[in-house]
């Protein structure tokens, strides 16, 4: 008799015991038929055990979509906790729509509709709907490596074009010279205002900034070292290296800053007396009143705060870090100045290209004012 799950694992109280059961049917018969997975002296631990991988496989069936894409992303250990939350997140989605069809039975027609569903019901974002398409993709080539599919069924499915869901509204894209002078003055006396400046002004990304430590710091030479990260997880925040080769940079940078974490640090010393046996010495830059490391929504709500008290528009950490690519890619003069902005932001020069378009405008005319200079000049005899 074969049986296959039809659903995710709940949880019920049965006399002085929890339960946690999955819905199924029969496959052969094609009844109804509830699996109870285990019993647990309380909710909590019934919860827990709900959400484990060990029950997870028990209710994937062996060679079922979803059996592959668990057993996949259970595989990735070279990914980072941030995109291994994605992929955890991206299983349920597939389950609901994939998971109890045999690998060998799957086509393109239900990777298709499945996309279409998604796209259709209203409560995933392209981005999502492309997230989930990723992991099943991965999966079903990493099985067409392993022998179990002659090809994947998902290769050539893209993405739907018409979501139902509309796209957050989007914050203003940069803001102007005058309005990020006006975000750093408000901020000056803020005790993270060095996160705020390095962002704003050198581009750093959200996590970078509060993975600085002060060992990072070359006052002497002047430069920022960055090669490591404080990225936001489920459970508050995580640590991990940068993401590419590019991402690990040493940044110069300007006097004023300098000054800035000179006088930062004075205070984080006096933190550190006042704190007492309560320090905990991290050597972060960017920390508690206790030497901890600060949370990304922390963060996030102390800029909030701050730009509402500038009365500037809405930006989030990532418009700093778009603000100063903004205005360094405008103010770039030639191939070599982009480069460097590209080397200052840890992106390749074709992405930067790519993201900041927008700023090229301005470039581009003032190159054809420089050729129309040059073509009216009077010509040498």
């Amino acid at each position: 008799m074969g049986w296959k799950a039809i659903g995710q694992p709940t949880v019920r109280r049965q006399r002085d015991k929890w339960v946690v059961r999955v819905d199924g049917i029969d496959t052969e018969t094609g009844r109804h038929r509830p699996r109870q997975l285990g019993t647990y002296p309380s909710q909590r631990s019934a919860l827990k055990a709900a959400r484990s991988g060990s029950v997870q496989e028990r209710v994937a069936t062996r060679d079922t979509v979803g059996w592959l894409v668990r057993r996949y992303v259970a595989s990735r250990s070279d990914v980072t906790l941030k995109a291994r939350e994605q992929y955890e997140w991206a299983i349920p989605h597939i389950e609901a729509g994939l998971g109890a069809i045999r690998l060998d039975r799957l086509d393109r027609e239900d990777v298709s509709r499945w996309l279409d569903d998604l796209a259709k019901a209203g409560r995933l974002s392209r981005r999502s709907i492309q997230i989930c398409r990723t992991v099943l993709r991965a999966a079903l080539a990493d099985a067409v490596e392993e022998g179990l599919l002659r090809r994947s069924p998902a290769a050539r499915v893209p993405t739907p074009r018409a979501v139902a869901k509309p796209p957050k509204k989007k914050e203003v894209g940069a803001w102007t010279e005058e309005q990020a002078t006006r975000f750093l003055a408000v901020c000056a006396d803020h005790r993270w205002a060095v996160a705020f400046r390095l962002g704003v002004l050198y581009g750093l990304r959200r996590s970078e900034a509060l993975a600085l430590k002060w060992d990072d710091l070359d006052t002497k030479k002047g430069t920022l070292r960055i090669d490591e990260g404080l990225v936001a997880v489920r459970q508050g925040a995580a640590w991990s290296n940068a993401k590419n080769a590019r991402s690990r940079r040493v940044i110069p940078l300007d006097d004023e800053t300098l000054r800035v974490l000179v006088r930062h640090r004075k205070v984080q010393a006096e933190e550190r007396l006042a704190a007492g046996p309560k320090w905990e010495d991290h050597d972060l830059i960017i920390a508690t009143h206790a030497g901890r490391p600060v949370m990304p929504r922390s963060l996030d709500r102390a800029l909030e705060i701050l730009i509402a008290e500038a009365g500037l528009p809405r930006l989030t950490s990532h418009g700093l870090r778009h603000t100063a690519a903004t205005h360094m890619v405008r103010g770039a003069h030639d191939v070599g100045e982009l480069r460097a902005v590209a080397d200052l932001l840890g992106h390749s020069p074709d992405m930067l290209m790519k993201t900041y378009a927008h700023a090229m405008p301005e470039s581009t005319r003032a190159v054809t004012d420089r050729i129309a200079a040059r073509t009216s000049a009077p010509n040498d005899v």
